[in-house]
């Protein structure tokens, strides 16, 4: 375990409220708390707990997937629209999803930040508070070959920087995610919402590009991370260059395993994002499968 997540955990475990009982189904809010720097705060965290699921069965760690919305959208949202109940029935995985309301997953936050989601930048919650919370809380693997993270929208962005910036997740999955943050016009929303949080693009360029997925070090930082990302053709909030721009970056990089998927006729919305979760939950078991042996034995 990292120090960065070490801190986490402590942080959590002075200052998170108890766990609801641990029945299959959906559980929560949980009202999680968090210290980063000193600075503390408490969002909302819903859990998804599989068929099967028992917290006294202590020989059993089960999978886990932390799953983003999209901004402005919420833990709610995904629960009541992204249809994941099925999936995480079938492959016996544990979904956490924290409410992370209008974060663009920043690292940090600045003097020229005019809006913020919370008093702590939302990559380093997920990081060094949630991922910590759920390992504690509930019966999870600990191990980076069954652990993942996908999202959608802007938490398709964050769960590509979490999988780079943290090292405990073997698998990321983006649907119409924003990486390239050097392309973006001044005059998309998708600029707008990230110049709120780092400052105008022309006087802050360093700091743009230090938090774009396309980043030296984020590149670097996917080392051994299997990566599922897709993009609807016609979506006109995110464009699709987008993911050429992610795919062009990794091309000849050998340590990540990545796939792709431009898909014909498929905008922003629901209607597409609740198509992809089924690939994406095939590929992140085959992941899963491979560290799979160790984990299952008594504790």
């Amino acid at each position: 375990m990292t120090d960065a997540l070490l801190v986490g955990l402590l942080a959590t475990l002075l200052g998170a409220e108890e766990p609801p009982s641990a029945r299959a189904g959906w559980t929560g809010p949980i009202g999680v708390t968090g210290t980063l720097d000193g600075v503390s705060a408490t969002h909302d965290l819903i859990v998804y707990l599989p068929r099967g699921y028992a917290e006294h069965d202590q020989a059993r760690r089960w999978p886990l997937v932390i799953a983003l919305h999209g901004w402005k959208h919420s833990a709610a949202m995904m629960r009541e629209r992204g249809g994941l109940e099925a999936l995480a029935d079938r492959y016996g995985i544990v979904v956490g999803v924290p409410d992370m309301g209008t974060t663009v997953y920043e690292r940090g936050l600045y003097p020229e930040t005019r809006r913020a989601w919370s008093r702590v930048p939302g990559l380093r919650w997920i990081g060094e508070v949630i991922l910590p919370y759920l390992r504690q809380h509930f019966a999870v693997s600990a191990e980076r070959a069954r652990t993942a993270i996908i999202g959608y929208s802007t938490g398709g962005r964050g769960a590509v920087l979490a999988a780079a910036a943290y090292p405990e997740f073997a698998f990321a999955g983006s649907v119409s995610g924003t990486f390239d943050l050097m392309r973006l016009s001044p005059r998309e929303g998708e600029y707008r919402i990230h110049a709120a949080v780092f400052g105008a693009r022309a006087r802050f360029p360093e700091r743009w590009r230090r938090e774009d997925v396309l980043s030296p070090d984020n590149l670097a930082g996917l080392r051994g991370v299997r990566l599922y990302a897709a993009h609807g053709e016609i979506d006109k909030s995110v464009k699709s260059d987008q993911l050429r721009a992610l795919q062009e970056a990794l091309a000849g990089r050998e340590h990540v395993e990545a796939t792709f998927e431009l898909t014909p006729r498929a905008a922003h919305d629901w209607a597409y994002w609740r198509t992809q979760w089924a690939p994406i939950f095939a590929a992140l078991d085959r992941t899963f499968s491979r560290g799979q042996a160790r984990d299952d034995r008594p504790h």
